[in-house]
């Protein structure tokens, strides 16, 4: 008897943005490009979370190869390699902070200011503009970009 095929991870929204990011780690090593300014091997390695070196490899490599990340040699020191959010990364602010909103409301323990979910209620294309702001500051302190 022949074995059902696995689906593959495209066509159905929900299981193509699980196949990118459904794992804890890529969502949030793409939580620390986006939101936390986070550009380094070194700077993901030390979130609070505690990766292991081995799947923070495994994971930049996955989000590099399904664009989410972009890889480069650093600029100003050339042993390093710093990694910047493509486009199709950035298209996720919107959801990212409405998941911030959304803890706001429903973890006791949430760390997101309340502040920023009022914000984001009142104006939200202005807050993703301002963290839009941000990405594009930090990637030019750390990556001078091709012209």
């Amino acid at each position: 008897m022949k074995k059902n095929a696995k689906a593959p991870w495209h066509g159905c929204p929900v299981r193509y943005a699980a196949g990118i990011f459904g794992d804890k780690w890529s969502f949030v090593l793409l939580r620390d490009v986006l939101l936390h300014g986070k550009r380094y091997y070194g700077e993901f390695q030390a979130s609070e979370e505690g990766i292991a070196t081995n799947v923070l490899a495994s994971r930049l490599q996955k989000l590099e190869e399904t664009g989410m990340l972009s890889r480069h040699i650093d600029q100003k020191k050339k042993s390093k390699v710093c990694y910047l959010p493509t486009a199709k990364a950035r298209a996720l602010l919107p959801a990212f902070l409405g998941m911030m909103v959304w803890s706001t409301e429903y973890d006791d323990h949430t760390d997101a200011p309340q502040s920023f979910a009022k914000a984001f209620r009142e104006d939200p294309k202005e807050t993703i503009a301002w963290y839009e702001a941000e990405i594009d500051r930090v990637n030019s302190t750390v990556y001078a970009q091709d012209d």
